[in-house]
């Protein structure tokens, strides 16, 4: 009645398992630092865009702390530059800086003619 049973083994499915297992744990590592760095480009895409806008602002510039939506940052003063700072999901230290340019009206030519 059974000889004609065409199924695996016990121990065909233990090994199958055994593989896919290793497998998964030699590719977690990997995918979760993967999660960090996506995650910490967020945070310099918005670091960015804070700090392009203020500069773009005409607001008074003073050093202290922003909460943003993926973390937080700090802002400074470092030589004639506004640099907004923060720390990465990825445990690093990250700066981007950007001039403080003060347009002169005078020097701007007018448009019209």
């Amino acid at each position: 009645m059974w000889r004609n049973c065409n199924g695996f083994y016990l121990m065909e499915t233990l090994l199958a398992m055994s593989v896919l297992s290793i497998v998964i744990g030699a590719a977690a590592p990997v995918l979760y630092r993967i999660y960090h760095e996506r995650f910490t480009l967020q945070q310099q895409r918005e670091a960015l865009e804070l700090l392009s806008n203020k500069l773009s602002d005409e607001s008074e510039l003073k050093e202290g702390a922003v909460a943003g939506e993926t973390g937080e940052f700090k802002w400074e003063f470092r030589e004639g530059a506004l640099c907004i700072a923060f720390t990465g999901k990825n445990k690093r230290m990250y700066s981007e800086c950007g001039v403080i340019k003060k347009v002169n009206q005078m020097a701007l030519p007018s448009s019209k003619r």
